[in-house]
């Protein structure tokens, strides 16, 4: 029987429960131990009914348990169904007949992959000829950020998963060319990641909306930035964000050091944005401290700074070209400048399958569709930094409470 209760206690009450009587059922029969190493049980142990029972409703708890734990917005991540939520009413329910003939779809079909979303509580159905909103739904009904979110998980990128493999043995294992990528292989083009988004506006927008919902999570607060480096220790010296787009972070950076002065560079149309008092996001009272610069970080920079601030910028380069990046700032590095990096860091310990794991592993995979990049070890980070330049050395990294990135120190000796 399916579980309806949604208040955590009752269900942790019929999980415990549940997990008594499997466990001391097991121990009766002599059946081999639970768990996931080379000799545990490689199937879950025969049963009678009675145990088969409490073994269902454990799993039904815990389910339940662990999506109310998650959360509407990110059941969303297994729906494809993005035009059906608009034709269902906002309160109320409809027939599967008439939703299908909204929709311009075959009835059957539409109840077959309803149904499915149903088991990730995406629509309910309150009769079972009707179907009715549930939170996770209703997020994708049209007017909703969430939408061209989960738009670009479930159809943008299906195709690149689905071509993972084929674009590796195209251009071989380990290619280092931001072109020979799953995209460029299920779209087609020759151009890397970003000339792919920039040819469609509609898909520019979805991606868009995907990296606004993902900036806006607490993990990836600006507030991180301040406390993940010590900025008053440069005294009144220059910082240049490096592909810091309108000046997000160097706002969080100037507030925090009160005497730096922040350069911004990125390309000419994100200039002009970050320069017109329409759009800019510098505070009236540190903008006697900012300035924007074009700057195309493949070429040589030009601009002598006390430190070089790249956040998410360096991730999605494979080592060749991040080497390169990294090069780049060589003819003006002199000693005691600092390369900040803010980026995600590994792990060097051993893969624990945990649901933040998970996630982590799941975008490491995301930077191979796109880019052929991977998450780095703090390890890896070194070595890159040092083809870049070798007379970078690591100097610290900092995580600070909340943060998903660490920022790590390098300097010039």
């Amino acid at each position: 029987m399916a579980t309806t209760s949604t208040d955590l206690e009752t269900l942790a009450e019929i999980c415990l429960q549940s997990a008594k009587n499997v466990k001391a059922s097991l121990a009766s029969h002599g059946s081999g131990r639970l768990g996931f190493d080379a000799l545990a049980a490689p199937t879950f142990p025969k049963t009678d009914e009675a145990t088969e029972k409490a073994r269902s409703d454990l799993r039904n708890a815990a389910r339940t348990m662990y999506d109310l734990a998650t959360g509407p917005q990110e059941c969303l991540m297994e729906s494809s169904l993005t035009s059906v939520p608009d034709f269902v009413p906002e309160t109320g329910e409809i027939d599967y007949h008439s939703l299908a003939k909204q929709c311009a779809v075959d009835p059957a079909q539409l109840k077959q992959n309803l149904h499915f979303a149903m088991t990730n509580r995406i629509f309910c159905e309150p009769t079972p000829q009707t179907v009715a909103h549930t939170a996770a739904s209703r997020l994708v009904r049209e007017g909703n950020p969430m939408r061209p979110f989960v738009q670009w998980l479930t159809e943008d990128c299906a195709p690149m998963i689905a071509h993972q493999i084929d674009a590796i043995d195209k251009w071989g294992h380990g290619s280092q060319e931001p072109n020979q990528t799953a995209v460029n292989y299920a779209y087609g083009g020759n151009g890397p990641f970003y000339s792919f988004i920039s040819a469609d506006p509609v898909r520019e927008r979805r991606f868009g909306t995907t990296i606004q919902q993902v900036s806006q999570q607490s993990a990836s607060s600006f507030q991180h930035i301040q406390d993940g480096f010590d900025w008053a220790c440069l005294g009144e010296g220059t910082v240049i964000d490096v592909g810091g787009h309108v000046g997000y972070c160097a706002v969080a950076i100037a507030q925090a050091a009160p005497k730096l002065h922040l350069i911004v560079q990125d390309r000419p149309e994100v200039v002009e944005m970050a320069q017109d008092p329409k759009t800019t996001v510098v505070p009236a009272d540190i903008q006697n401290r900012f300035s924007f610069e074009v700057h195309d970080f493949f070429q040589q920079q030009k601009t002598p700074a006390d430190a070089y601030f790249y956040r998410k910028t360096l991730l999605n380069h494979t080592d060749k070209y991040c080497a390169q990046i990294i090069g780049a700032l060589s003819p003006v590095l002199k000693p005691g400048n600092r390369l900040l990096i803010m980026d995600f860091v590994q792990s060097d310990g051993t893969v624990d399958a945990t649901t933040t794991e998970r996630y982590y592993r799941a975008v490491d995979l995301q930077m191979l569709l796109y880019y052929n990049c991977r998450y780095r070890s703090l390890d890896e980070w070194k070595e890159v930094v040092s083809q870049g330049d070798s007379r970078l050395e690591f100097e610290s990294m900092c995580t600070p409470p909340g943060s998903q990135m660490p920022i790590m120190s390098f300097i010039v000796r």
